[in-house]
C-alpha cells in the first residue's frame, strides 16, 4: 500500500453487512482496522479469532474495523453467500462487500488477507500482509489509542505462531486459468472422448481425474455418473473450495478417511468419510496431527465444482 491517503469507495447501502452504509466522514478521529479478505480463503480465515479479539476489547475506544470482502470466485460476489458465511463465522464487525474489487484496485492490493491500519488523521500507518503477525498489528493498534488517550493499559492477544513445513503442497487451483496442468488424458469410449482416464501413477500436487469431468476457468466440474479427483500431497491439513448439492466421499489410500483424521466437514459413518456439501464453501477435510504424504481421493455427486485445494 501507499503510505499517502486512500479513502475506502463507498458502494449501495445494500453491500454491507453488520452496519448500514457508513460515509467516510463517519471516521474522523477514528483509528481504522481495513481488512482484505474473501470467505473461502483459508489463510482469511486464521485471521478471524485475532480480528474477533480486537473488535471485542477496543470497539467503544474510537477504533473500528471493516472488513473488505473481495471475491477471489464468482460464487463470492454473491451478496447472500457472503451474508450467510458472515452469520456462519460469527463475524460481529462491519463488512463492505465488494464484488467488483473496487476497494482492492484503490489500494493496489494483489494479497488475501492484507491488512491496513488507518490513523485518525487518515493516514495508512502499517501495512501488513499474510494470515500470521496479528498481535503486532494489536501493539500498534494499543499505542495508537494510548495517544488518544482511550487506553491506559490492555492485554493483548496471544497469537498461536504456526510453523510448516518447507515441503508442504502449495495452493493448487482446478480451473484452467491458474491450474499448471492435469495429470490425466482424455480417452474416447462408448459414450464419446470426454472422459478422463487416471493410470494410478501419481506426481505430487498434480490433479488427476477418472471419469467425465469439464474445466471451465473457475473449476472443474463432475458431469457423469462415477468417477473422481485424486491428489499427492503432503500436508497436515488439507481444505478443499467446492460446490454442490449432495454428498462426497473423501479416501485416503485408497481407504476411507478415519475420525482421527477427517477434518471438522467430514462425518465418518457407515465405513464412509462424507461431506455433505451446504453450498459453495471451504470445507476442511483432513486434519492430521503429523504430516502426511498420501494420495487423496474426492469422490464426488454429480455436478460437483472444485475450486481449489490448500494444505496446512
Amino acid at each position: 500500500f501507499s503510505k499517502n491517503e486512500k479513502k475506502l469507495v463507498w458502494t449501495e447501502n445494500k453491500n454491507w453487512i453488520n452496519s448500514k452504509q457508513i460515509l467516510w466522514e463517519n471516521f474522523k478521529g477514528k483509528l481504522v482496522l481495513l481488512d482484505f479478505w474473501t470467505y473461502s480463503c483459508v489463510n482469511c480465515l486464521r485471521t478471524l479469532p485475532a480480528l474477533k479479539a480486537m473488535w471485542q476489547k477496543y470497539q467503544d475506544k474510537k477504533f473500528i474495523i471493516i472488513g473488505v470482502h473481495t471475491p477471489e470466485f464468482e460464487f463470492e460476489k454473491d451478496l447472500t453467500n457472503v451474508r450467510n458465511a458472515v452469520l456462519k463465522l460469527g463475524i460481529e464487525y462491519p463488512i463492505l462487500n465488494d464484488p467488483e474489487q473496487i476497494n482492492w484496485e484503490n489500494y493496489g492490493n494483489t494479497y488475501w488477507p492484507r491488512a491496513a491500519l488507518i490513523n485518525k488523521d487518515g493516514e495508512i500507518i502499517l501495512d501488513h500482509v499474510g494470515e500470521s503477525g496479528y498481535d503486532e498489528i494489536e501493539e500498534e493498534i494499543i499505542a495508537e489509542l494510548k495517544k488518544m488517550k482511550q487506553l491506559t493499559n490492555a492485554s493483548k492477544f496471544k497469537e498461536e505462531k504456526k510453523f510448516y513445513h518447507p515441503d508442504i503442497s502449495p495452493e493448487i487451483y482446478a480451473g484452467k486459468t491458474r491450474n499448471q496442468g492435469l495429470g490425466s488424458a482424455k480417452v474416447c469410449t462408448k459414450t464419446g472422448c470426454d472422459e478422463y482416464y487416471d493410470s494410478g501413477k501419481y506426481h505430487p500436487n498434480i490433479i488427476y481425474l477418472q471419469g467425465d469431468w469439464q474445466q471451465t476457468a473457475e473449476y472443474l466440474e463432475f458431469k457423469g455418473e462415477q468417477g473422481y479427483l485424486a491428489i499427492k500431497y503432503f500436508a497436515k491439513e488439507v481444505n478443499v473450495v467446492m460446490e454442490g448439492s449432495g454428498s462426497v466421499n473423501i479416501m485416503l489410500d485408497n481407504k476411507a478417511v478415519r475420525a482421527a483424521d477427517a477434518g471438522k466437514d467430514v462425518q465418518v459413518k457407515y465405513e464412509k468419510a462424507l461431506v455433505f456439501l451446504h453450498g459453495a464453501d471451504m470445507y476442511n477435510i483432513m486434519n492430521q496431527k503429523e504430516y502426511h504424504e498420501g494420495v487423496l481421493k474426492i469422490i464426488p455427486c454429480k455436478g460437483l465444482k472444485v475450486y481449489a485445494l490448500t494444505f496446512g
